[in-house]
Parts: C-alpha cells; structure tokens; sequence
C-alpha cells in the first residue's frame, strides 16, 4: 500500500469499518484523519504554543502516575464524523512504551463493558514523539 492509499479512504459509517480502517490509520497524515476546521486548529496550535510547553501540559495533566488516559484534546474527527458514540483518547506515558497487556488493562479499568480499539501512529506521524502515547477509540453506548 502507497502513502497516498493510506491516506485515501471514506470515513467510517460503523463500528466495524472503524476497526477494520486501523492499520491505516497509524501510518496516515493529520490530514487524512481529522476534518478541516479541526485540522486548522490542530495546526495553529502546534505552530503557535512551542513543543516544551505541549509536553509539560501533557506530564501536568499525567500527575503522579506513569501513565494516564486523557481524551484527545484534537480528536481525529473525520474518522468519527458519522460515529458520534466514538470517543477518541489518548494514553500517555510518562515511563515508555506500554506493552499491549497493559494498555488493554488500562482500558478495561477505565471503560469497563465498552468496545475500544487501539492503535500507535508510525514514527513518521506521530506529533509528539518525545513521549510515548497510543490512541484509543471507545464506543461509548
């Protein structure tokens, strides 16, 4: 699969087709994944607020724990435009990279008898590498 094929696909009208976009998802641009009024603002603030202050804003908000999940402050709102029982968080760690057994867990304990898929972006996309983090999508119901 191209970069350009990653990038190109409808948004999701189920639940199903959510799960089924996710190996794309990770290896696609900001753009493909959020709407372009979201996308606007995405950009504006990570041209406008320097990276340091994003990160100390994201430790801030992590506490005392090693990790923590926070919904995501710029939801990849395309993906979930015809999803409006999908939520879009973010799990942050402060101590690395989480193995899937411990993310799983983290989920569970936060959204108990809810459906959740997650996922990583790829290097090439992530907007904040300095700190590990993975996205979750909960069908909230």
């Amino acid at each position: 699969m191209t970069q350009e094929s990653l990038n190109n696909y409808d948004p999701p009208n189920s639940w199903d087709e959510l799960v089924a976009l996710s190996p794309r998802i990770g290896h696609s641009v900001p753009e493909a994944n959020r709407n372009l009024d979201d996308l606007v603002i995405y950009h504006h603030y990570n041209e406008t607020v320097p990276k340091e202050i994003r990160l100390q804003k994201i430790v801030r908000l992590i506490g005392d724990n090693d990790y923590k999940i926070l919904k995501n402050d710029f939801p990849y709102s395309r993906l979930t435009q015809n999803l409006p029982e999908v939520t879009h968080y973010c799990l942050w760690s402060r101590i690395g990279e989480l193995t899937p057994e411990t993310i799983k867990q983290e989920i569970v304990k936060n959204f108990p008898s809810q459906r959740y898929m997650y996922l990583e972006n790829s290097p090439e996309t992530k907007s904040m590498p300095e700190i590990w983090h993975c996205h979750i999508f909960i069908e909230e119901k």
